[in-house]
């Protein structure tokens, strides 16, 4: 959604203390609930108000921020009713674009990708794993680089820090039926290995709590 400086220009303070936040916020530095205050960050990131309360109004498009006028402005907090419909946004994001990008891939990034679900099925049996971890936000990265339209692929860029982000709850792994998103991701895995679009499709939406699109009208 917000397109990184060319090369060789220097970037907008707007967007250095945007860039940083986001990821004080992806990598847990900044807790959900944290109150941001404008002088204290303009303090801490050495510029002033202005560039920092344009960069909270960004992170409040991306989701990663949320403002209560006269009352605070802080890091979003995950919400336990929210986790299936976020979880079936990304689906309905992705899961066009994974059926037709996964015959495009080499034979390199096919198995990248093959790879990185592996990673992904290997984390989940770990007791203090969480969706929106390291190991999921790079498959999702696999699909928007390969997909042809630059305009989609920026809307799924921009989209996909607020939405994984909010799948951070405490309550995830009760929550959302995992044997279920496992079963999705071996499919996924084998249409990968196979360069089976349709099949992936299939597999995204059953990974994403969606409706097969093979069943749809019957």
């Amino acid at each position: 959604m917000f397109a990184p400086p060319d090369a060789g220009v220097r970037p907008r303070l707007r967007d250095q203390a945007r860039e940083r936040l986001r990821a004080e916020i992806m990598g847990g530095v900044l807790a959900p609930g944290t109150l941001l205050d404008d002088d204290e960050l303009a303090e801490r990131l050495r510029c002033s108000r202005t560039p920092i309360r344009e960069a909270l109004s960004d992170l409040g498009h991306l989701g990663l921020v949320e403002f209560r006028p006269n009352r605070y402005t802080r890091v979003t907090v995950p919400r336990r009713e929210e986790l299936v419909p976020t979880l079936q946004a990304l689906g309905q994001l992705f899961g066009g674009v994974v059926r037709t990008t996964i015959p495009e891939f080499d034979d390199r990034r096919r198995a990248l990708l093959f790879r990185r679900l592996g990673l992904l099925l290997d984390c989940m049996a770990e007791t203090r794993w969480e969706w929106g971890a390291d190991a999921v936000t790079p498959v999702y990265r696999s699909f928007v680089a390969e997909c042809d339209n630059p305009l989609l692929a920026a809307t799924l860029s921009g989209a996909l820090d607020g939405l994984t982000y909010r799948l951070r709850h405490d309550d995830v792994r009760t929550a959302l039926p995992w044997e279920h998103i496992r079963n999705g991701l071996v499919a996924l895995r084998i249409a990968v290995d196979s360069r089976d679009g349709r099949l992936a499709e299939r597999a995204s939406c059953r990974i994403h709590l969606l409706p097969d699109p093979d069943r749809k009208g019957r």
